[in-house]
Protein backbone atom coordinates (compact mmCIF):
# COMPACT_ATOMS: atom_id res chain seq x y z
CA UNK A 1 0.00 0.00 0.00
CA UNK A 2 1.48 3.31 -1.17
CA UNK A 3 2.06 5.83 1.90
CA UNK A 4 -0.42 8.93 2.43
CA UNK A 5 2.29 10.87 2.54
CA UNK A 6 3.61 10.30 -0.90
CA UNK A 7 0.77 11.56 -3.06
CA UNK A 8 2.02 14.55 -4.15
CA UNK A 9 4.74 12.16 -5.92
CA UNK A 10 1.89 10.83 -8.53
CA UNK A 11 2.46 11.72 -11.86
CA UNK A 12 -0.44 13.47 -12.91
CA UNK A 13 -2.11 13.68 -16.71
CA UNK A 14 -3.26 17.50 -17.55
CA UNK A 15 -6.54 16.08 -17.20
CA UNK A 16 -6.27 15.67 -13.31
CA UNK A 17 -4.52 18.84 -13.10
CA UNK A 18 -6.46 21.28 -10.98
CA UNK A 19 -4.61 24.45 -11.44
CA UNK A 20 -6.28 27.74 -11.10
CA UNK A 21 -9.23 26.11 -8.92
CA UNK A 22 -10.17 26.83 -5.17
CA UNK A 23 -11.18 23.63 -3.04
CA UNK A 24 -13.15 23.25 0.17
CA UNK A 25 -12.25 20.66 2.17
CA UNK A 26 -14.34 19.92 5.21
CA UNK A 27 -13.42 17.50 7.98
CA UNK A 28 -9.43 17.56 7.10
CA UNK A 29 -8.22 18.57 10.18
CA UNK A 30 -7.22 14.58 11.03
CA UNK A 31 -3.55 14.13 10.52
CA UNK A 32 -4.25 10.79 8.94
CA UNK A 33 -7.95 11.13 7.80
CA UNK A 34 -9.63 11.38 4.36
CA UNK A 35 -9.62 14.95 4.45
CA UNK A 36 -6.64 15.83 5.22
CA UNK A 37 -5.53 13.40 2.09
CA UNK A 38 -7.84 14.64 -0.10
CA UNK A 39 -6.82 18.06 0.87
CA UNK A 40 -2.93 17.18 -0.31
CA UNK A 41 -4.41 15.38 -3.21
CA UNK A 42 -5.69 18.60 -4.55
CA UNK A 43 -3.01 20.92 -3.46
CA UNK A 44 -0.43 18.42 -5.43
CA UNK A 45 -2.77 18.73 -8.80
CA UNK A 46 -2.58 22.73 -8.43
CA UNK A 47 -5.61 24.03 -6.60
CA UNK A 48 -5.35 26.28 -4.00
CA UNK A 49 -6.93 24.53 -0.61
CA UNK A 50 -9.02 25.53 1.80
CA UNK A 51 -8.47 22.68 5.09
CA UNK A 52 -11.78 23.34 7.27
CA UNK A 53 -12.39 21.91 10.67
CA UNK A 54 -13.46 22.43 14.32
CA UNK A 55 -9.43 21.04 15.04
CA UNK A 56 -7.63 24.20 14.02
CA UNK A 57 -4.84 22.71 15.25
CA UNK A 58 -5.16 19.74 12.74
CA UNK A 59 -5.89 21.91 10.05
CA UNK A 60 -2.92 24.65 10.80
CA UNK A 61 -0.39 21.69 10.10
CA UNK A 62 -2.38 20.94 6.99
CA UNK A 63 -1.89 24.39 5.56
CA UNK A 64 1.62 24.30 6.93
CA UNK A 65 2.88 21.35 5.28
CA UNK A 66 1.46 22.28 1.78
CA UNK A 67 3.13 25.79 2.03
CA UNK A 68 6.35 24.50 2.57
CA UNK A 69 5.75 22.33 -0.37
CA UNK A 70 4.98 25.64 -2.37
CA UNK A 71 1.22 25.12 -2.72
CA UNK A 72 -1.40 27.87 -1.36
CA UNK A 73 -3.95 27.26 1.25
CA UNK A 74 -5.77 28.47 4.01
CA UNK A 75 -6.51 26.94 7.56
CA UNK A 76 -10.12 27.53 8.48
CA UNK A 77 -11.68 26.62 11.66
CA UNK A 78 -15.06 25.24 10.64
CA UNK A 79 -18.63 23.93 12.50
CA UNK A 80 -20.67 22.33 9.66
CA UNK A 81 -23.49 22.89 11.94
CA UNK A 82 -23.57 26.29 12.34
CA UNK A 83 -24.92 28.26 9.48
CA UNK A 84 -22.86 31.23 10.25
CA UNK A 85 -19.37 29.48 10.28
CA UNK A 86 -19.95 28.63 7.23
CA UNK A 87 -20.91 31.63 5.85
CA UNK A 88 -17.77 32.71 7.24
CA UNK A 89 -15.32 30.57 6.02
CA UNK A 90 -16.37 30.33 2.24
CA UNK A 91 -16.14 34.25 2.49
CA UNK A 92 -12.64 33.98 3.61
CA UNK A 93 -11.64 31.44 1.63
CA UNK A 94 -13.10 33.51 -1.35
CA UNK A 95 -11.59 36.50 -0.30
CA UNK A 96 -7.96 34.73 -0.04
CA UNK A 97 -8.36 32.56 -3.51
CA UNK A 98 -11.69 33.39 -5.22
CA UNK A 99 -15.26 31.57 -5.38
CA UNK A 100 -14.92 27.79 -4.10
CA UNK A 101 -14.68 25.57 -7.29
CA UNK A 102 -14.80 22.61 -5.71
CA UNK A 103 -16.54 20.91 -2.57
CA UNK A 104 -15.41 17.99 -0.32
CA UNK A 105 -18.13 17.49 2.03
CA UNK A 106 -16.51 14.88 4.31
CA UNK A 107 -17.17 16.31 7.74
CA UNK A 108 -18.60 13.59 9.65
CA UNK A 109 -19.26 11.59 13.24
CA UNK A 110 -19.84 7.80 13.93
CA UNK A 111 -21.55 6.30 16.68
CA UNK A 112 -22.10 2.90 17.77
CA UNK A 113 -25.26 3.23 19.91
CA UNK A 114 -27.82 0.17 19.61
CA UNK A 115 -31.40 1.66 18.35
CA UNK A 116 -33.17 0.41 21.27
CA UNK A 117 -30.63 2.64 23.41
CA UNK A 118 -30.59 5.84 21.24
CA UNK A 119 -31.87 8.69 22.17
CA UNK A 120 -33.28 11.95 20.45
CA UNK A 121 -30.17 13.95 20.77
CA UNK A 122 -27.41 11.83 19.46
CA UNK A 123 -29.61 11.03 16.63
CA UNK A 124 -29.87 14.66 15.55
CA UNK A 125 -26.15 14.86 16.36
CA UNK A 126 -25.00 13.12 13.82
CA UNK A 127 -27.47 13.64 11.36
CA UNK A 128 -26.99 17.21 12.01
CA UNK A 129 -23.42 16.62 11.40
CA UNK A 130 -23.38 13.98 8.17
CA UNK A 131 -25.82 15.11 6.51
CA UNK A 132 -27.40 19.02 7.11
CA UNK A 133 -23.53 20.33 7.50
CA UNK A 134 -23.00 18.80 3.99
CA UNK A 135 -26.44 20.47 2.89
CA UNK A 136 -25.12 24.03 4.33
CA UNK A 137 -22.07 23.90 3.14
CA UNK A 138 -23.45 23.15 -0.29
CA UNK A 139 -25.86 26.02 -0.53
CA UNK A 140 -23.34 28.28 0.86
CA UNK A 141 -20.97 28.18 -2.07
CA UNK A 142 -24.03 27.58 -4.46
CA UNK A 143 -24.55 31.37 -6.09
CA UNK A 144 -20.90 31.69 -7.33
CA UNK A 145 -21.04 28.20 -9.12
CA UNK A 146 -24.38 28.57 -10.29
CA UNK A 147 -23.09 32.45 -11.61
CA UNK A 148 -19.90 30.92 -13.47
CA UNK A 149 -21.96 27.83 -14.67
CA UNK A 150 -19.60 25.35 -13.24
CA UNK A 151 -18.67 23.34 -9.91
CA UNK A 152 -17.92 20.03 -8.26
CA UNK A 153 -18.93 18.50 -5.22
CA UNK A 154 -17.85 15.64 -3.62
CA UNK A 155 -19.78 14.08 -0.63
CA UNK A 156 -18.24 11.22 1.44
CA UNK A 157 -21.03 8.53 2.22
CA UNK A 158 -19.94 5.07 3.27
CA UNK A 159 -20.80 1.67 2.37
CA UNK A 160 -22.81 1.56 6.06
CA UNK A 161 -25.37 4.00 3.68
CA UNK A 162 -25.55 0.82 1.27
CA UNK A 163 -26.08 -1.64 3.91
CA UNK A 164 -27.65 -0.09 7.23
CA UNK A 165 -23.95 -0.57 9.15
CA UNK A 166 -22.18 -3.22 9.63
CA UNK A 167 -18.20 -1.96 9.29
CA UNK A 168 -18.65 0.38 12.42
CA UNK A 169 -21.75 2.67 12.91
CA UNK A 170 -25.33 1.80 13.75
CA UNK A 171 -28.53 2.37 12.22
CA UNK A 172 -28.87 5.99 12.15
CA UNK A 173 -24.80 6.74 10.98
CA UNK A 174 -26.08 4.52 8.05
CA UNK A 175 -29.11 6.19 8.00
CA UNK A 176 -27.21 9.78 7.43
CA UNK A 177 -24.52 8.24 5.12
CA UNK A 178 -27.59 7.04 2.86
CA UNK A 179 -28.77 10.05 3.06
CA UNK A 180 -25.85 11.68 1.87
CA UNK A 181 -26.23 9.33 -1.54
CA UNK A 182 -29.45 10.51 -1.82
CA UNK A 183 -29.03 14.29 -1.54
CA UNK A 184 -25.95 14.01 -3.74
CA UNK A 185 -27.87 12.90 -6.87
CA UNK A 186 -30.90 14.47 -6.01
CA UNK A 187 -27.69 17.76 -6.37
CA UNK A 188 -26.99 16.48 -9.44
CA UNK A 189 -30.42 16.16 -10.66
CA UNK A 190 -31.15 19.40 -10.61
CA UNK A 191 -27.78 20.87 -10.61
CA UNK A 192 -26.52 19.50 -13.76
CA UNK A 193 -28.05 22.43 -16.31
CA UNK A 194 -26.00 24.79 -14.23
CA UNK A 195 -22.73 22.89 -15.29
CA UNK A 196 -22.43 21.78 -11.57
CA UNK A 197 -21.59 17.89 -10.87
CA UNK A 198 -22.35 16.71 -7.77
CA UNK A 199 -20.65 12.98 -7.03
CA UNK A 200 -20.26 10.42 -3.71
CA UNK A 201 -17.47 8.19 -2.52
CA UNK A 202 -18.76 5.21 -0.39
CA UNK A 203 -15.52 4.23 1.65
CA UNK A 204 -15.26 0.74 3.04
CA UNK A 205 -13.19 0.55 6.37
CA UNK A 206 -10.59 2.79 5.89
CA UNK A 207 -7.27 2.44 8.18
CA UNK A 208 -7.36 6.04 9.28
CA UNK A 209 -6.53 5.40 13.39
CA UNK A 210 -10.03 6.82 14.22
CA UNK A 211 -11.57 4.12 16.01
CA UNK A 212 -7.67 3.11 18.36
CA UNK A 213 -8.13 6.70 18.74
CA UNK A 214 -11.64 6.82 20.02
CA UNK A 215 -11.81 3.73 21.06
CA UNK A 216 -10.31 0.50 21.26
CA UNK A 217 -6.95 0.04 19.51
CA UNK A 218 -7.00 -3.77 19.81
CA UNK A 219 -10.58 -3.28 18.20
CA UNK A 220 -9.25 -1.93 15.50
CA UNK A 221 -6.17 -4.20 14.74
CA UNK A 222 -8.60 -7.24 14.86
CA UNK A 223 -11.31 -5.31 12.59
CA UNK A 224 -8.42 -4.78 9.98
CA UNK A 225 -7.20 -8.15 10.12
CA UNK A 226 -10.76 -9.44 9.64
CA UNK A 227 -11.84 -7.02 6.79
CA UNK A 228 -8.49 -7.42 4.73
CA UNK A 229 -8.86 -11.10 4.98
CA UNK A 230 -12.48 -11.13 3.73
CA UNK A 231 -12.30 -8.71 1.23
CA UNK A 232 -11.47 -9.54 -2.61
CA UNK A 233 -8.00 -7.62 -2.17
CA UNK A 234 -6.91 -8.56 0.62
CA UNK A 235 -6.45 -5.23 2.05
CA UNK A 236 -7.73 -2.47 4.25
CA UNK A 237 -7.94 0.69 2.46
CA UNK A 238 -5.97 4.01 3.29
CA UNK A 239 -7.07 7.44 3.32
CA UNK A 240 -4.60 7.85 0.17
CA UNK A 241 -6.98 5.33 -1.67
CA UNK A 242 -10.06 7.62 -1.58
CA UNK A 243 -7.81 10.70 -1.85
CA UNK A 244 -7.52 9.19 -6.00
CA UNK A 245 -10.80 9.04 -6.19
CA UNK A 246 -11.78 12.51 -5.16
CA UNK A 247 -9.08 14.14 -7.46
CA UNK A 248 -10.61 12.07 -10.35
CA UNK A 249 -14.26 13.67 -9.52
CA UNK A 250 -12.32 16.93 -9.14
CA UNK A 251 -10.68 17.47 -12.22
CA UNK A 252 -11.70 17.40 -15.55
CA UNK A 253 -11.04 13.46 -16.38
CA UNK A 254 -14.44 12.89 -15.16
CA UNK A 255 -16.66 15.99 -17.10
CA UNK A 256 -19.11 13.49 -17.93
CA UNK A 257 -20.01 12.39 -14.41
CA UNK A 258 -22.06 13.18 -12.41
CA UNK A 259 -24.37 11.50 -10.11
CA UNK A 260 -22.00 8.74 -8.95
CA UNK A 261 -21.83 7.00 -6.31
CA UNK A 262 -17.87 5.87 -6.44
CA UNK A 263 -17.67 2.11 -3.94
CA UNK A 264 -13.66 2.16 -3.26
CA UNK A 265 -13.60 -0.89 -0.10
CA UNK A 266 -11.08 -3.31 -1.94
CA UNK A 267 -14.71 -5.00 -3.41
CA UNK A 268 -15.85 -5.53 0.14
CA UNK A 269 -19.75 -5.95 -0.94
CA UNK A 270 -18.49 -9.53 -2.58
CA UNK A 271 -17.11 -10.22 1.23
Amino acid sequence: MQDENNVEAVWLPDSFRLDGKVALVTGAGYEKGIGRAIGRAYAAAGAAVGFADLDSVGTHNAAREVRESGGETLSLDLDVTDPRSVTEVVSELKSAFGPVDILVNNAGITRSTSLWDLGFEEFDEVMNVNLRGGFLCLKEVLPDMMERGSGSIIWISSQAGRQGGGIFGSSHYAASKAGVMGLCQGAARELGPYGIRSNAIAPGLIDTGIIARTSDPQFEQRLNELVGQSTPLRQVGGAEHIAYAALYLASEASAYTTGVVLDVNGGAYFA
